[in-house]
């Protein structure tokens, strides 16, 4: 289960997917995202610590992130984000029905 957090979950879409999915083919560092998805270092760099809080990603060190299970997860249903009341609660569900590997 991801870390208890005060606020509900926020995307900020498309931003956020592209994050995701530019992280779901492999660690990368913040700057080269920014870069990627064609968006603002500053930008990139506050929606990265706002997905680690979320546990979407990971921080490993000098800046390089890499996306957790929980955020393939998130990645894989983004198109239902606008049709749940709750995507924290969804995505907890749908990680819980993930088969172990």
């Amino acid at each position: 289960m991801h870390p208890p957090t005060a606020e509900v979950m926020r995307l900020q879409l498309p931003t956020d997917e592209m994050i995701l999915r530019e992280l779901h083919d492999g660690r990368n560092l913040g700057a080269n995202i920014a870069e990627e998805i064609d968006r603002h270092k500053k930008t990139v760099t506050k929606r990265l610590n706002q997905l680690e809080d979320y546990d979407l990603v990971r921080n490993i060190g000098r800046g390089v992130y890499e996306i957790t299970e929980r955020g393939r997860v998130a990645y894989d249903n983004i198109d239902s984000y606008d049709d749940v009341e709750d995507f924290d609660e969804f995505l907890d569900r749908k990680h819980a029905e993930q088969p172990d590997e």
